[in-house]
């Protein structure tokens, strides 16, 4: 009947080809929208992924500075008589970290005592925080909850927009533990973030840092992209969640996370979608040839006609069909078409069978015989791409592949799920995403390493002493620290300049790593010239038994001090040594403090040496 139809009216069926190349226009155009968002999707996820890490990054660097303070109070009792050595310890951070404004001391009524430096912070000279201060709100939280607190930016007394952090002191008082004021961190706000970000890897990142919505520092690229789509990672400083980084898409991201497969495919698809309606033309017009046929012989022409017609038809077929198969070969990203009940490897390009060093028959044959040879974990990885079906949507996977050579390539495969013919097929585009996984691992291993002496740094140091607690009192284990501190660093530094000193750290980290003996030992650098050793399993007298090689192995480094208390002259650290079997009713905290407390005994009797914990602490 429409074969009849079409003889009778021919322009009606012209009409309908026309209309049917049209829908099939815009359904081409709604799978190169999707393949778009897909590629999208995935570039707004790797650009996620950079600002997390990113923003963990920044994290760490306060944390690491404000954590300096917090140990400066901890002092309070012995430096509230002594501004001398209060004063000492705060010159010690202000030349550490040189972003500091000044480092001040409240009292418990809130008026300014100390401050350090005097130079540039005369302004506020005999300051008292009065109710309608922006800071009110979070003296007053800080006191209460007894930790420190971080402000929002406000506008200083000494010019310019700043950052107050707030480390609420305490002293032992007749009736115990009594609040005495804050201890101070003031920041000028472009001299924090310029510090912060400093040395970190943002020189392809577009990145803005807001608090609450205002930006309080726009680093754009060359090549970042207008009025587009921003990932948002939140940042917390000292307790502090207002801030956020925002992250905008670079042409640099894009041209990575982008490939030509949906133009290609926008193309084959329109080509085809042409073929098939020139095919269908030629139906029409060999219908009407065949109406107008009187005899045998007419009828014998058009039917040859018909076969030579059918003929170019099939030859323009497998051109294009050559063509489709010749552009996917020559993608760099691997693609390969499954298919479903029953499940098979219906198509794959060359890149796949080349990746992994097979021919494409070898290939073929064994991810029909064994894919577990291929990708180790393929049921699972199966049973969750199944899903599609149901969801009728596309995912991205990461998974690892298995070359001929044995060894695993990590592939990031992006899925998508259509039906044809009544069969489920799934279309996967593999990409090597090696590189990208490699720069997170290795962002992840420099959030745990000191800078200067490559040591384990302080973020390490409490993470890992939290883990081994918990772990040696399930063991019913002891656990050991050594807090050392170099004697009279100070000196050393404004006698030989800060290059000598740095050369020194670098030298005595050396030293301590190899003075360590046991799988588990660890050296962390806790801040300026301060170290600490976690010693996993070992009592007090092994405790005392490295610290003697310490002090062996720094003597042996012989390294002068042009002004020291040391008969030898040359420089030498003090130790605290502590262990502890880890109890329901302690916390590392406690051995912390115990190692720390030994260690203001050895510099109180004379320094170069080590002393121990009270055993009457630890019973």
């Amino acid at each position: 009947m429409p074969a009849r139809s079409a003889k009778r009216n021919p322009k009606q069926a012209f009409t309908l080809i026309a209309l049917l190349f049209g829908l099939l226009l815009v359904a081409i155009f709604y799978v190169w929208q999707a393949l778009l968002a897909a590629e999208q999707a995935q570039a707004r996820a790797r650009l996620q992924l950079e600002a997390n890490s990113l923003a963990a990054q920044i994290e760490a660097r306060f944390e690491q500075q404000t954590a300096t303070l917090v140990r400066l109070a901890q002092r309070w009792d012995s430096q509230r008589e002594n501004p001398h050595l209060w004063q000492a310890d705060a010159d010690r951070l202000l030349r550490d970290f040189k972003n500091f404004q000044a480092i001040e001391w409240l009292d418990r009524d809130y008026r300014m005592r100390w401050i350090q430096p005097l130079a540039g912070n005369e302004a506020v000279i005999n300051f008292t925080y009065q109710k309608d201060h922006p800071n009110y709100p979070v003296l007053v939280m800080a006191q209460r909850s007894g930790s420190p607190h971080l402000s929002n930016t406000f506008k200083l007394a000494q010019g310019g927009q700043g950052l107050a952090y707030y480390v609420p002191l305490y002293r032992q008082g007749t009736t115990g533990r009594e609040f005495d004021g804050f201890l101070l961190g003031i920041f000028r706000v472009e001299v924090l973030l310029a510090d912060m970000l400093r040395d970190l890897r943002v020189n392809r990142l577009s990145i803005e840092l807001e608090e609450r919505g205002k930006t309080l520092v726009n680093r754009p690229t060359s090549d970042q992209l207008s009025n587009s789509w921003s990932v948002s990672s939140p940042v917390v400083l000292g307790e502090n969640h207002n801030f956020a980084l925002i992250v905008h898409p670079t042409q640099h991201l894009l041209d990575t996370a982008t490939t030509h497969l949906p133009l290609m495919i926008m193309i084959s698809g329109t080509m085809t979608a042409l073929l098939l309606c020139s095919s269908l033309c030629l139906a029409v017009l060999g219908a009407r040839r065949n109406e107008t046929l009187k005899n045998t012989n007419r009828q014998l022409q058009a039917e040859g006609a018909r076969r030579q017609a059918t003929e170019e038809s099939f030859k323009h077929n497998q051109a294009r069909l050559k063509l489709i198969i010749d552009m996917t070969d020559h993608s760099h990203d691997a693609l390969f078409i499954i298919g479903l009940e029953p499940q098979e490897l219906v198509y794959l390009n060359r890149t796949c069978w080349r990746s992994l060093g097979y021919s494409e028959e070898e290939l073929l044959q064994l991810s029909s015989i064994a894919p577990k040879d291929i990708m180790p974990d393929v049921a699972k990885w199966l049973h969750s791409v199944k899903k599609l079906i149901h969801n009728q949507g596309n995912a991205i996977f990461q998974q690892h592949v298995r070359n001929r050579a044995g060894q695993l390539t990590p592939l990031e495969i992006s899925v998508r799920h259509l039906r044809r013919m009544g069969r489920d097929y799934l279309i996967c585009v593999g990409r090597n995403n090696s590189e990208q996984l490699e720069i997170a691992e290795r962002l992840q291993r420099l959030s745990n390493q000191d800078g200067l002496t490559g040591l384990y740094n302080r973020r390490y140091f409490d993470k890992t002493l939290l883990s081994e607690w918990r772990r040696l009192r399930r063991d019913n284990m002891p656990l050991g620290l050594l807090m050392l501190d170099v004697d009279h660093f100070k000196r050393f530094n404004d006698h030989l300049g800060h290059q000598a000193g740095d050369d020194a750290l670098q030298r005595l980290a050396t030293s301590l790593n190899n003075c360590l003996m046991r799988e588990g030992d660890c050296v962390c650098r806790y801040g300026g010239e301060e170290f600490a050793v976690i010693l996993p399993g070992a009592d007090l007298p092994q405790c005392m038994h490295v610290a003697r090689r310490i002090h062996e192995a720094v003597g042996l480094m012989a390294l002068p001090h042009p002004e020291t208390s040391n008969k030898s002259g040359l420089l030498s650290v003090s130790i605290g040594a502590a262990s502890l079997q880890p109890m329901p009713e302690w916390s590392p905290h406690d051995l912390i403090k115990q190692a720390d407390d030994a260690l203001y005994r050895a510099k109180a009797e004379g320094r170069n040496r080590t002393c121990c914990a009270d055993q009457d602490e630890q019973t």
